[in-house]
């Protein structure tokens, strides 16, 4: 390039020095024809860096477009991978379908739905409350469920595995007697061909006088060559049935350590499943026990309650002189005047110091009552503000319903009050629980240690007359 600018200078240059020499016209024709070179030059310059600037620009849109294609390539294959996950979904998403259905038709969605439908009256708060309290419920009975049917799986299959280890060593101790005895035949044909041969040869001697010949050198040979064939044959018998079974007794052992280390994998799968189901109930209780929401209680904790179930009679000697008592001890109503014994009460005749009991007292439309317990038996009313001693359930205005214990006073929210209460008292436990007897399901429990002998407590109040009356047919399950 810089030779062709360098001509172009020249020829410039030169036709410059002709001008100066000559005349005009035949200068101007110089300069024409040095400016046509030197355009031609510069278009030839221009063709020439423009086709390399487009070639290399070809290379780099043809490596563009490799890229592209390699790209296009990867997103085909993630669009497969994705279709098949979709189809995955898709199946997945039917199964689960056909899962909700199954569930549908159990009693337990059957209850959370009814659950659902009575709580769409309620507030926001409440209602999310309810719906929660149900869902942990049915959480819990599945639990409780798989947990069961696995709990019987293990114990199946650690049954059939202790089966096929007896099996297992009962096949070992068949092939071990079977190896001994084999033993002892060999030893015992061998000895056997041993006398048999011994006789033949004394049979002999004796028949034919052999003395110390040839012939006698020779029979003897050949009754050792024989005996000795046979036992060659016997040993290598019994050498393969020895490597048969030693083969069998390998596969055994192999198989018994297998099933060895499942048992152990299938133990070690039940104490997590046994943790994981303690975790869920502490989970579960410890829910219950930080809620005022009522909790069905299925028919295996409602059993639990019927056969705790005892005959309370009410006492008329411990009772407020404004209340009677009817003469089977099973009714009590306010027939005094209203006074500022606001909560004139009486207790059950027995009391209780162990154990757990159950009882059910009709409240019936009443708008004022107390059902609990108490261990101070000569009392014959509550006091506003009952201290220490008293476990209670008390309502008012026919809608404040509180739990009063020495721990404080809680306001329970109830969407309808039950006309049937279940009283559950366990002493040992420390707990004191309350149910609508009618519908099963738990209102609240009373937590706390009972000293000594506690005594059922009933307070028709001092507002109406309608009575309290002791359920004595409790239903069974």
């Amino acid at each position: 390039m810089a030779t062709q600018h360098s001509l172009v200078l020249g020829i410039v240059s030169g036709a410059y020095e002709r001008l100066r020499k000559e005349d005009s016209f035949e200068a101007g024709l110089y300069v024409a024809l040095a400016a046509a070179v030197g355009i031609l030059v510069a278009v030839i310059l221009y063709f020439t860096c423009y086709t390399g600037i487009l070639k290399r620009e070809n290379e780099r849109l043809g490596k563009v477009l490799g890229s592209l294609k390699r790209e296009k390539e990867t997103l085909g294959k993630e669009k497969d991978a994705l279709q098949k996950n979709y189809e995955i979904l898709k199946s997945k998403n039917e199964r689960l379908g056909k899962e909700k259905e199954d569930l549908q038709k159990q009693n337990v969605l059957g209850i959370v739905s009814g659950e659902n439908e009575r709580l769409g009256k309620e507030d926001c708060f409440e209602a999310g409350l309810y719906f929660a309290l149900a869902a942990a419920v049915g959480i819990l009975l599945v639990v409780i469920l798989y947990f069961a049917c696995y709990t019987g799986i293990l114990k199946r299959e650690n049954e059939r595995l202790g089966k096929e280890k007896e099996a297992l060593q009962k096949n070992y101790e068949i092939l071990k007697s079977k190896n001994e005895r084999l033993g002892k035949e060999a030893s015992s044909e061998v000895g056997f061909y041993v006398a048999v041969a011994a006789a033949v040869w004394i049979f002999v001697c004796s028949t034919y006088d052999i003395g110390d010949s040839f012939e006698k050198g020779l029979f003897v040979i050949l009754c050792f060559a024989f005996c000795k064939a046979r036992v060659k044959r016997e040993i290598k018998r019994l050498i393969r049935e020895k490597e048969d079974l030693q083969k069998n007794f390998d596969s055994l052992k192999g198989k018994n350590e297998r099933l060895g280390k499942e048992k152990e994998n299938l133990q070690k799968n039940d104490e997590s499943l046994k943790q994981e189901k303690g975790k869920v109930e502490a989970d579960f209780k410890e829910l219950r026990r930080n809620t005022n929401m009522c909790v069905y209680a299925v028919d295996r904790d409602w059993k639990k309650l019927i056969e705790a179930c005892v005959n309370v009679t009410l006492d008329p000697d411990t009772a407020s002189p404004s209340l009677t008592v009817s003469e089977d001890g099973s009714r009590v109503k306010f027939t005094g005047e209203r006074s500022a014994d606001q909560w004139p009460s009486v207790l059950g005749r027995e009391g209780f110091t162990s154990g757990r009991h159950y009882w059910e007292v009709e409240v019936g439309e009443k708008g004022y009552w107390v059902l609990g317990v108490s261990t101070h038996p000569h009392e014959k009313s509550i006091p506003q503000k009952p201290g220490e001693g008293y476990w209670l359930v008390t309502l008012a205005q026919g809608k404040i319903c509180t739990a009063v214990s020495q721990s404080g006073d809680q306001i329970l929210k109830l969407e309808k009050m039950c006309k049937m209460w279940g009283v559950y008292l366990d002493h040992g436990g420390g707990r004191l629980s309350f149910y609508n007897a009618e519908t099963r399901f738990h209102i609240h429990t009373l937590e706390g240690s009972f000293p000594g002998q506690v005594y059922p407590i009933f307070s028709p109040g001092s507002h109406d007359k309608g009575p309290l009356v002791i359920n004595t047919k409790v239903k069974n399950v």
